[in-house]
């Protein structure tokens, strides 16, 4: 399977995922985390929204420097993107811990979702963006 393929079936992923993460995080927020397994499954699906993600960047980039490669990338959205995606899993990370130490809802959890929101916003922003250009190619 060439990468373009793997590519294209790695973008149909990542759309349900990150809308399954949104409804995720809005349930997480409206109950503070109060119940384990919603915590768990948010943890769960997360985790497969940040391999998608990975893939996808690889995909575009292979393993070269991201960093530099975004900082160069001329799309805003694009960028901004990268930025609030690596704010996100970090935060996601320092989030688990604590919940995993205190089992409760903290700061830093409720931090991680707002910055999370953010990232579901952009990312749809980015996604709608590539779908218009590739259907306008697709008719030149």
């Amino acid at each position: 399977m060439n990468t373009a393929r793997k590519l294209k079936i790695c973008n149909r992923l990542l759309g349900p995922t990150l809308i399954l993460m949104l409804v995720s995080g809005i349930r997480l927020e409206a109950t503070a985390g109060s119940y384990a397994w919603s915590v768990w499954v948010h943890i769960v699906l997360d985790s497969l929204l940040t391999i998608l993600s990975i893939c996808h960047i690889y995909y575009h980039y292979r393993f070269n420097n991201w960093f530099a490669r975004f900082a160069k990338n001329r799309n805003t959205t694009t960028r901004v993107l990268w930025w609030v995606f690596m704010l996100t899993v970090i935060s996601g990370f320092e989030a688990t811990a604590q919940w995993l130490v205190e089992n409760g809802h903290s700061p830093i959890g409720g931090v991680h979702g707002k910055i999370g929101f953010l990232m579901v916003i952009v990312a749809i922003i980015h996604a709608a963006k590539h779908i218009r250009q590739r259907k306008q190619a697709k008719r030149a």
